[in-house]
């Protein structure tokens, strides 16, 4: 089967996209705080395959003092997108960075329904790296540079729980199981597994996996759960010297089952599709993976896309 694609530019940095579930396109990015002429924005387009083209529907425009978006998501059923946007260099340092902001998709404009705080840390240089909903919609959660992990309730995003995993590094990956009773924090070296459910330890880290590969330098870079045909597994994503490689879980004991290399370049993007059979790898060298998440099989390769 072939596989047809197009390129658009857009004008501006690309930090973040994701696909509402009637198949628009979510894109944030910019120049990031201070930087005259590239402006930050988190824009709404329709994709036109006939024209191979993209189409703005909506797009908001940050303050020129703000950073850029730099993570986002859209949720599964409810026409809502979630991003990290940095505040003022004022409002960072004073502590008042509500940085995590949920704007609302309407026909002609993304409109803001509410913002919390997820960097408690006055570092200009520190940010959200990363937000994640639940498979169902009903949890958010977030990791920062400063070593934490944040889950709200959705829709209010009340607070649920805080942990601090490290301190001396960022958390490049967050994922919450499908019943919502465990979250995955990466880290490079670790994994670590926070429970959700239980009250009494609620935030806190109950199992820790180490880096898979023995006597040798690499890092994690991802960790998605499955869901559907993959429903008891987990997936990880190790970028090592030797390769990058995907390694599969036990998703409740975190017996490590299989560990495949897919690219000698680093993985730097992972999607796992709504059944949970198939995995999009995007690689440093702009080549995507199709694979196959039962056997780990590579399916499909497409190089400089």
């Amino acid at each position: 089967m072939t596989c047809s694609s197009f390129k658009v530019p857009i004008g501006f940095p690309i930090f973040g996209l994701a696909f509402t579930s009637n198949g628009q396109l979510v894109v944030g990015g910019g120049g990031g705080a201070g930087r005259s002429g590239v402006k930050n924005k988190l824009s709404l387009y329709k994709i036109d395959t006939r024209r191979k083209d993209l189409e703005e529907d909506a797009t908001f425009e940050f303050s020129s003092e703000e950073d850029a978006p730099m993570s986002l998501d859209v949720h599964p059923k409810d026409s809502m997108v979630i991003t990290g946007v940095n505040s003022t260099e004022s409002n960072i340092k004073q502590g008042s960075n509500d940085n995590c902001r949920l704007f609302k998709i309407l026909d002609d404009k993304l409109a803001l329904q509410k913002a919390v705080n997820t960097l408690e840390s006055k570092q200009l240089e520190d940010y959200q790296g990363v937000v994640r909903f639940s498979f169902d919609g009903s949890l958010v959660a977030t990791g920062t540079t400063d070593g934490k992990v944040h889950v709200f309730n959705y829709p209010e995003l009340e607070p649920l729980c805080m942990a601090l995993l490290t301190n001396n590094g960022e958390v490049l990956d967050v994922d919450i199981n499908l019943e919502k009773e465990k979250l995955i924090g990466v880290l490079s070296q670790e994994l670590k597994l926070i429970n959700l459910r239980n009250k009494k330890n609620l935030g806190k880290v109950v199992q820790t996996i180490s880096y898979p590969l023995k006597n040798s330098q690499g890092e994690f870079r991802a960790f998605r759960y499955g869901r559907g045909f993959t429903k008891d597994v987990g997936f990880a994503i190790v970028n090592d010297k030797k390769g990058a490689y995907i390694v599969k879980y036990d998703a409740y004991t975190f017996e490590q089952l299989k560990m495949v290399k897919v690219s000698s370049k680093p993985i730097t993007a992972v999607a796992l599709s709504q059944d949970g059979a198939v995995l999009a790898l995007g690689c440093a060298d702009l080549t995507i993976f199709i694979v196959d998440a039962s056997s780990l099989r590579v399916s499909k390769r497409r190089q400089k896309v």
